[in-house]
This record gives C-alpha cells, structure tokens and sequence, in this order.
C-alpha cells in the first residue's frame, strides 16, 4: 500500500537529477556481484524513490518499513551466498517503475510497484517456508 503510493507520487515530483540517480542504481543493481550488495543498492533504489515524492511522512514511513524488511527479508537472502541471476526478475520490475516515474506515469508508476512487491512476496513466501 505505501510503497506504490510513493512511486505514484515519485513520478510526480522527481527532478531529472533524481531520475539519473535512480538508473544509475539500476546498472548498479545488475552489477552487483553478491546479494549483500544487491541489497545495498536494492535499498538505495527504493530510498531513492520514497525520496523523490518529496513528502516527509512518506519517506520516514518507509524508513520504518524498510528497517524491518532488512531484517526479517534481506537476512534470509543473504544466507544464499551466491550472487543474483543475470534473470533476477527485481531487474526488470524495478526499470519498470522508474521508467513510469521519468515517463510522470503516476498511475503506471504505482501499478509497476505493486506489481514488484507482489512479486516479491510469492518468491519470498517459498524461501520463508524453507526456512521454517
């Protein structure tokens, strides 16, 4: 629910500056050469977004969200060791929603978000059992 409302409003107030850092993390994200840097850059992009909706509340709302998610997500991908697939699906669904954003899709920008952490959670959802 937060997160595609940041991306919508991302698209609505990010400035080319903005925008350039955002891929910048996209190319870092593909470069990444373990899942502790990914994560790092992973979580800069996100930042980067809430960033750039240039709403305070909603920034200081992710950074709560975020701290969790580090936690309870992140520590499990971690334990894998190996680096991201070329393929790793958050590629694609994270050129989508900045795509939006420099497009000032505001809609599309949101939808490209929900879309991702829907994504994110049935892929988790199998590494959480495992786990269990």
């Amino acid at each position: 629910i937060l997160e595609p409302e940041i991306a919508r409003e991302a698209a609505l107030h990010a400035t080319l500056s903005d925008i350039a850092a955002m891929r910048q993390s996209l190319v870092q994200t593909r470069e990444a050469v373990t899942w502790r840097q990914y994560e790092n850059v992973d979580n800069l992009l996100h930042r980067q977004i809430a960033q750039a909706s240039r709403n305070n509340v909603l920034l200081g709302l992710f950074d709560v969200l975020n701290a969790v998610r580090r936690t309870v997500v992140w520590g499990r991908l971690r334990s894998e060791g190996a680096r991201p697939p070329a393929d790793h699906h958050s590629f694609a669904d994270h050129e989508r929603i900045v795509e939006a954003i420099a497009e000032r899709d505001l809609g599309g920008a949101a939808a490209a978000m929900r879309l991702h952490l829907q994504q994110v959670e049935r892929r988790l959802i199998p590494v959480r059992e495992a786990a269990e």
